[in-house]
């Protein structure tokens, strides 16, 4: 249970991004921002649960740690995302040389 925050993070980070996306699907310009505020948000969020419950988070002992964590986890969203992407366009690529 030490690092149940983590993956919320990443989840919670995803979400955003996905949200975002939705929200600016027509202005597909603001899409190379998404990575720099879902890394913000993870920081805040790393914040936020490191004074709520520190020791569901790694045990961290001080706050510049849990932005550090919070920071590399809401990264670590656009990383998941990007291997969601690649998978279903390797997938259709596939499916397009088949026919």
């Amino acid at each position: 249970m030490e690092f149940i925050y983590v993956p919320f993070i990443v989840i919670l980070c995803y979400l955003f991004g996905d949200i975002y996306k939705t929200i600016f699907k027509k202005d597909e310009d603001k899409f190379k921002y998404i990575p720099l505020y879902v890394t913000i948000i993870g920081g805040v969020l790393g914040l936020v649960f490191y004074f709520f419950a520190p020791e569901l988070i790694f045990n961290i002992q001080n706050p510049i740690t849990a932005l550090v964590v919070g920071i590399i986890s809401g990264a670590a969203s656009t990383g998941g995302n990007q291997i969601f992407k690649q998978l279903s366009n390797n997938s259709r690529k596939t499916k397009k040389a088949e026919k």
